[in-house]
């Protein structure tokens, strides 16, 4: 396989996104903040949609991937599709010697995470997973505290996510063979996610059920909740769900009504962090600490940021494959503790091949 180009010293980085979705606009705006990141072009499966969304963001408009690739001389592409499309993509991206920012989740199944993963060694390009909870600037703090010790080893945690309608979602969403799923691979996959890294530590072992009691769904889940072990020993719980209409929102910082907060307990003090807008920690013996947002925030810039910085660098980035792979591999694991009505272990039913390891 012939190496990528060299482009540590090119001034400006040339970018496209596959996918003009809401993702995706979320992307070019995030892109449009850098100094060296140049945005040339939108991919899509609709021509009349794809040509107004490059129309309105001044790229040129492509419908095919391979017309993509052969036109235009790419540095990095986002990913941003529907995600039974992600392991196509990411494939003749990656053969073509393109970096890629791969929105989660990462893929439908875990075998796909791992093709894709494999692929992107194979080319030697940069892969990084568009987990932008890991930019938040709270949950950075919160990170830093409970790695400092401050709570003390964590032993408790929960996550929410509960919100109403906002805008529709496209139908790919509901539809399980594009989907690989609901609530639990669009929503939950960030918050097992979440919990991991906040707490250093994998998921090892869950125990699930689903419902789709709000909208009837036939296939897919606009519920569900979980319990989670952790590696160390801690405990934990996800509940997610999408109503069918509109909650109360915290504040104008927030994107989305509804409740979308966690909590961490050690033997010495809390973290709580309400999403987008509030994070608070307690200590025994120590005053009350709390960070409320007040603007809206930057994170996806700083994903972007940090995905460019690592290209240049030829790094690892600071979300990769293992980390995509391990959201789908705990989500699928709670979709089988629900047909097995049992607990499951996430290492025994999708234990990482020797070559990825």
């Amino acid at each position: 396989m012939t190496e990528p180009e060299p482009i540590t010293d090119r001034p400006r980085f040339r970018v496209a996104i596959a996918g003009g979705g809401i993702v995706g606009l979320d992307h070019a705006a995030a892109y449009g903040a850098q100094p060296d990141a140049e945005l040339v072009a939108v991919l899509g499966r609709d021509a009349e949609r794809t040509a107004a969304v490059a129309d309105r963001l001044g790229v040129r408009a492509y419908t095919d991937l391979d017309d993509l690739l052969k036109t235009e001389r790419l540095d990095a592409l986002s990913v941003c599709t529907p995600t039974a499309t992600h392991r196509p993509v990411v494939e003749a991206a990656a053969v073509a010697g393109i970096h890629i920012l791969l929105e989660k989740p990462m893929a439908t199944t875990v075998d796909d995470c791992d093709a894709i993963d494999r692929v992107c060694r194979a080319a030697g390009v940069v892969l990084m997973l568009g987990f932008t909870h890991r930019f938040h600037p709270e949950l950075l703090e919160a990170r830093r505290r409970i790695a400092a010790g401050e709570i003390g080893p964590p032993g408790l945690a929960q996550d929410v996510f509960t919100f109403g309608e906002h805008g529709p979602w496209p139908d790919w969403y509901y539809d399980r063979a594009t989907s690989g799923g609901g609530e639990l691979m669009h929503d939950a996959v960030h918050m097992v996610d979440r919990l991991a890294w906040l707490l250093d530590d994998p998921i090892v072992e869950v125990y699930g059920r689903t419902t789709s009691y709000a909208r009837g769904l036939s296939g897919v889940e606009d519920g569900g909740v979980a319990t989670l072990a952790f590696g160390a020993g801690a405990i934990g719980s996800i509940f997610v769900n999408e109503a069918s209409y509109p909650l109360h929102r915290d504040a104008e910082t927030v994107p989305m009504p509804g409740r979308m907060e966690l909590e961490i307990h050690g033997p010495r003090g809390t973290i709580r962090y309400r999403t987008w807008h509030e994070l608070v920690i307690d200590v025994a013996g120590q005053a009350t600490v709390r960070l409320v947002r007040d603007r809206p925030g930057a994170e996806m810039a700083a994903e972007i940021r940090a995905f460019l910085d690592a290209v240049r660098a030829r790094r690892a980035p600071p979300v990769g494959a293992a980390e995509g792979r391990r959201g789908i591999a705990v989500v699928q694991s709670i979709y089988e503790s629900e047909r097995r009505h049992r607990p499951i272990l996430v290492d025994e039913l999708f234990p990482v091949p020797a070559d990825l390891a």
